[in-house]
Formats: C-alpha cells, structure tokens, sequence
C-alpha cells in the first residue's frame, strides 16, 4: 500500500521519495523473487509505475557509525525525520524471461518497494506480446537520460553488488518521466495500451 524511494545520500531531516522506482529497486524486487542476485544482464525489464497520492511520515530512525564511515556495531543514537511516501502504488513490470512467472508467483523472500515496510505483493502474472513502435508514448517510468525527453535528470546507480557493505555499480544518469512523452523507439503493451520502454545492459 505504501513506497518510498529515498534520494541517495539526503541525509537531512527531510527525506523525499522518487515518483516511480528507481532501476536498482526493481532489480532488488526481482532478486528477492529469485532468491538470488539478479544481474542486470539477465534479462530486459521495463516498467510503469502509478500511485494515487503521497503523505509524510514522522519516522525514527537508528544511526551507526561515525562522521567518516558506517560501522554497523557502533551505534551513535536516534533521529527523527520527516520521510515521504506514496500510496496505492501499482507496479506494472515487464520481463523478457518467463521463468520470473514462477518465481514473482512465489517469491523466496519479501517484495519491497522501498524500507522493509513497504511490503508488495503479486496480483497477476500475464505473458503479453509488446508491438514494437516508433514515437511510443510513455508515462510514469525511467528512461535513460538523452536530453530529448523532459523529465526530472538524477543520477542513479542502476545495481548495487550482494555484499555486505554495497556498492554502487553502473552509476549512470536517467530522466524520470511522470508525464505523458514520446520517445522515438519502444513498445506498446496492446492490452493495456499503454508503452514500453525496455532497459537493456550489457556484461
């Protein structure tokens, strides 16, 4: 019912959200479906996000560490913040490997759309065929930036590794689109009428 997706390093006492997912959350959802490390090489995903509204939230927070770097056993204290969140989210994902039918029916662990609050499920897991087009209209997503669209320009890390301490990887810049925009190649999802742009990465 609820999702945040904090800007990375916001570390007053406001913290706002994105307005759709970044890349890198989609790809955590997945792993935490699989139960394993999605690479982002495994497949092609492309996505569409709505939600119906967003509120703030008093939430206390714990801090470790100290000024220079996280240390996980040394607890410095509490903190309150004001953190941003939407509501009645609706993620419509698409996947290029259909052995995520089975996992995404039964995931292995959680599925977060944000803190380990923000708790998602599956409704449905359709296959559809995507009509490849020319000047697809897209909305409520993220694109890689190109300068052609408009859209809010953030840099984001589109993975991060498995480890303990997690570290950012392919950190690139994307446009943030949350309003009706054509872009000159995608796909359209026929049942939905609604269109597709589809991330791709190489090794």
């Amino acid at each position: 019912m609820t999702a945040s997706f904090r800007y990375p390093m916001f570390m007053v006492g406001y913290q706002p959200t994105y307005r759709v997912p970044p890349i890198s959350t989609v790809y955590g959802l997945l792993s935490a479906a699989k139960g394993e490390k999605v690479h982002l090489h495994d497949l092609r995903i492309g996505y569409d996000f709505v939600a119906e509204g967003a509120g703030l939230d008093l939430e206390r927070i714990r801090i470790y560490g100290n000024e220079t770097k996280v240390i996980p056993t040394l607890f410095r204290g509490t903190d309150i913040v004001n953190r941003e969140f939407l509501y009645n989210c609706t993620l419509t994902l698409y996947l290029t490997d259909m052995a995520f039918e089975d996992y995404l029916t039964r995931p292995r662990y959680n599925l977060l759309l944000g803190r380990q609050s923000d708790l998602a499920w599956v409704e449905a897991v359709d296959t559809v065929t995507l009509i490849e087009q020319e000047n697809v209209e897209i909305r409520n997503t993220i694109v890689p930036f190109t300068g052609d669209i408009p859209g809010q320009v953030v840099s984001l890390p589109s993975d991060f590794t498995d480890e303990a301490e997690r570290r950012p990887l392919k950190v690139m810049p994307y446009c943030i689109v949350d309003s009706p925009q054509t872009i000159s190649f995608g796909y359209l999802d026929p049942e939905r009428n609604l269109g597709v742009h589809l991330h791709e990465f190489s090794n």
